[in-house]
């Protein structure tokens, strides 16, 4: 797995993962784990960044080798005029004919008789500045979940400022809201049984809204780039050390690698 952190303000995004990829054979075993992959890329000299997660390699070959065809094909030849939900469309495109071709290879069936649980998933983050844009942009596309045209998620569209976390992000969500729903879980079992019966969607929200005004808020509104830098940074940080130091598997690891696009940036720029 892995942890991506972005921020999309008012003057650019930033992007940050961790540097650790996971390898699985075709029953899942763990195979190997490489402690510095890139996971975070520039597309094509664009003011566009890429981080992935999820599946770390389809067909012996990396994430990164993918998106270097990607760019390099005549068909993609216009995207420096594209908007980014363009690009991202075109993303999700290749990548699911290249997931469902590896996935048929790999089991020997056609990709809707494969189980979903053996599928897996391989996550980007996309965000950047569209052509001719003065404000940035975030998207996500799963694959396979996003397998139909236009299916990709805008998570900040231009104008919107805030900050989203993917992937192995349950430290985050306990540090800033003070829950999660393996803990709305657990609470919604106890009173389950004290009441003897379900707790209501209604309730449930109920529940989880109580939670609010323990939740840490991140102020995003007018946040200079370099303080983007410094919390997406920390929020990365604080996810490795905790898979270092828990007494879990270490799911995440190596070391946080950090990318930004601003306004006045000529393309996306990998940090470290």
């Amino acid at each position: 797995m892995s942890i991506c952190v972005a921020f999309n303000l008012s003057d650019g995004v930033v992007i940050a993962v961790d540097s650790a990829t996971t390898m699985t054979d075709a029953s899942g075993t763990i195979s190997k784990v490489f402690l510095d992959a890139d996971k975070l890329f520039q597309l094509g000299g664009l003011k566009i960044g890429i981080a992935t997660y999820g599946v770390a390699a389809l067909d012996g070959r990396t994430i990164g080798s993918f998106l270097r065809q990607f760019t390099s094909d005549g068909a993609n030849a216009d995207i420096a005029t594209l908007d980014v939900a363009s690009i991202a469309e075109r993303l999700r495109a290749f990548f699911f004919d290249h997931y469902k071709a590896f996935a048929e290879k790999l089991y020997g069936i056609p990709f809707d008789q494969i189980a979903a649980n053996l599928k897996g998933s391989l996550g980007l983050v996309v965000g950047g500045f569209s052509s001719g844009a003065f404000q940035s942009e975030l998207w996500e596309i799963v694959i396979p979940t996003n397998e139909t045209v236009g299916s990709s998620r805008c998570v900040f569209a231009q104008g919107k400022i805030g900050h989203a976390w993917f992937a192995s992000a349950l430290p985050i969500n306990r540090y800033l809201k003070g829950f999660d729903w393996q803990i709305i879980g657990k609470i919604d079992a106890f009173l389950k049984a004290a009441l003897g019966r379900d707790l209501t969607q209604a309730e449930i929200q109920q529940l989880v809204t109580s939670f609010e005004d323990c939740e840490y808020h991140i102020q995003t509104d007018g946040m200079p780039i370099q303080s983007g830098i410094d919390c997406a940074r920390f929020f990365v940080e604080f996810v490795l050390g905790h898979y270092r130091f828990a007494e879990t598997h270490p799911i995440v690891g190596g070391k946080a690698k950090i990318g930004v696009v601003a306004y006045g940036h000529s393309a996306f720029r990998i940090l470290e």
